[in-house]
């Protein structure tokens, strides 16, 4: 009884605190794009008030919709980024969500996520949203396969030192020891920098950011791609899901190449955590400001040629190293 306790007041902590960080990202997001175009930017409350506005609305669904599958798309959607807040560690080595097998988990919940997208979609009846399912279905095949690769990196490394595990709790502690170069701390970016920056690229297409994440919903193209036809509560359900990728795919990214929250006590190292998912939001939110949206075709061939290359060349660096 403790235990499942424990679970539930980890799993709705974490929850909370997922939400009010995305929230917080989602914010400063839409107010740094704004101020590097000259605009002054939507003030804090925003993002929720957006939210609110959509899930009091009237709810319609398309008479030529699908109507089963178009109202559960969102609902797994929101499921499985809400499962994957509670499974990835907030940078601490003994998170109770945490099992021996969580990057298997994290890789199949990241897909089924983008996979919401394409059945939304595909059911909605609308040609914008079948060319938008269509445009995320090559990206996922495109993205999955070095981010599948990159993600399996340091578990592959600690497999050598005889470590066999494929739980973030053991990640983050075997970064939290030692020095690279006896200089740089032990992080996996510092051992795999080619898998690192793999990494970060397939976070930017999973997080819907230029130069190719955004590009399903190219909205001078396709209107909004597969949610052209979403709308009321249905699409504020989507909305909140895609708010909590704020710090869902900046936590793997930290968990997995920048250490977790360190070798500090808690809640210190939560906050350390929290502050280097911020650092980097920051710096994929510049990344969409600068770049402009590239072909379907283009993000194609650099995701399997350039991200599947560098994350191939880490594997091979974490079997023989």
């Amino acid at each position: 009884m403790t235990d499942a306790l424990s679970v539930i007041g980890g799993y709705l902590s974490l929850i909370t605190l997922g939400f009010l960080f995305s929230w917080a990202s989602y914010w400063s997001f839409r107010k740094l794009s704004a101020r590097f175009q000259s605009r002054k930017g939507p003030p804090w409350y925003q993002p929720i008030a957006d939210i609110i506005k959509l899930l009091g609305k009237e709810l319609f669904i398309p008479k030529l919709a699908n109507k089963t599958l178009y109202a559960l798309a969102p609902m797994l959607a929101l499921s499985s980024i809400l499962t994957l807040t509670f499974l990835i560690s907030p940078g601490i080595t003994n998170w109770i969500g945490s099992t021996s097998w969580d990057l298997i988990v994290i890789l199949y919940l990241s897909v089924l996520f983008s996979i919401t997208f394409i059945i939304s979609g595909a059911v909605s009846a609308s040609p914008w949203g079948k060319i938008g399912a269509s445009r995320e279905t090559a990206l996922i095949l495109s993205v999955e396969l070095p981010f599948a690769l990159s993600l399996l990196v340091p578990s592959i490394a600690m497999s050598r030192l005889g470590i066999l595990s494929l739980s973030l709790n053991d990640i983050i502690a075997n970064q939290i020891s030692g020095k690279v170069l006896n200089i740089l701390p032990n992080w996996f970016i510092f051992r795999f920098p080619f898998a690192a920056v793999a990494m970060f690229a397939c976070l930017l297409a999973k997080s819907y950011m230029k130069p190719f994440g955004d590009i399903p919903e190219a909205e001078q193209e396709i209107i909004a791609g597969p949610l052209t036809e979403y709308g009321g509560p249905l699409l504020g359900i989507f909305e909140l899901a895609r708010m909590f990728r704020f710090y869902v795919f900046s936590a793997i990214f930290v968990d997995l190449y920048l250490g977790g929250g360190g070798s500090f006590s808690f809640p210190l190292n939560v906050l350390v955590f929290l502050a280097k998912c911020f650092i980097v939001v920051v710096l994929m939110t510049l990344i969409d400001v600068i770049n402009a949206r590239y072909r379907i075709s283009q993000a194609s061939k650099w995701y399997l040629s350039t991200c599947l290359s560098l994350s191939l060349v880490d594997v091979i660096r974490a079997l023989v190293m």
